[in-house]
């Protein structure tokens, strides 16, 4: 089953550290690049490794600060760290250096947040232990627009690439971006809903208010589960490559592939 909701956690704040115990999101994202000051880094990490000696939780993913690989080797290997998200990963270097201290081999959420990330995006994709694609869109448009907007154009482009390459080269569909509005929640849902239609499956949160508008937009809903249900059983009644299920609308192996993937979610 794939994670809805991903909240990401200052490392250096024990207050939002503590906060986990209670918290509905899938996954936290221990977070110890952008949100914590060059000044804190340490401070945050050594916090972070008294954290996971207290803690019983074990779904926390752990954002790297790039430049203090080799000072986090034992985080990035720690037994409660399921998955590493690397940041501006815009090339295949960024990520050899990190499986370099990778021992255990944990599996990589690889962040895109350059143009030259996205012109290296096939190469990024077959990088070893790399199993998804997210992108940092703060960062990537900041170096193409010159408007306070960025063109949905624009968007639909950079958002709809993570999507193709992600099925191209067998990794799981790309987690939806932050939303920095924390306080319009009817537009992190619609944001959610169009993201899901896209092919993405959950969405980074930057606010508790966002975690559980996340977990009931990326929930599958009973009427499409049941949908899925009768195509599997219309396909596994059928011997040929075609038949139709109750309603009397064909179906195929494509609507078995949709099937098999809604019900694996």
């Amino acid at each position: 089953m794939l994670a809805r909701s991903y909240l990401y956690v200052p490392a250096d704040n024990q207050r939002f550290l503590d906060k986990t115990a209670e918290s509905i999101a899938d996954v936290f994202i221990l977070d110890l690049e952008d949100s914590v000051k060059e000044e804190r880094k340490e401070i945050a990490e050594g916090m972070l490794r008294e954290f996971l000696k207290s803690t019983s939780e074990n779904m926390f993913y752990l954002r790297v600060e790039p430049r203090r690989m080799s000072q986090i080797s034992d985080l990035i290997n720690h037994s409660k760290i399921s998955r590493i998200v690397m940041p501006k990963s815009n090339t295949t270097s960024a990520l050899e250096e990190l499986n370099r201290v990778n021992e255990s081999n944990k599996p990589i959420h690889a962040l895109i947040e350059s143009p030259l990330g996205l012109e290296n995006i096939k190469e990024i994709a077959l990088s070893k232990n790399v199993v998804s694609l997210g992108i940092g869109e703060a960062d990537f448009y900041s170096t193409l627009s010159l408007s306070e907007k960025v063109h949905r154009d624009l968007k639909s482009f950079v958002r709809s690439k993570l999507v193709v390459t992600s099925a191209a080269y067998g990794l799981n569909p790309p987690i939806g971006p932050v939303s920095s509005n924390f306080t319009d929640k009817d537009a992190f849902r619609r944001e959610s809903e169009e993201l899901l239609d896209w092919g993405y499956w959950g969405r980074a949160c930057i606010h508790p208010a966002q975690v559980e508008i996340a977990n009931e937009v990326f929930t599958i809903g009973a009427e499409v589960k049941s949908k899925a249900e009768k195509i599997m059983e219309a396909m596994r009644r059928s011997d040929a490559g075609a038949t139709t299920d109750r309603d009397g609308a064909m179906i195929d192996k494509a609507h078995l592939a949709w099937a098999t993937r809604i019900l694996e979610m």
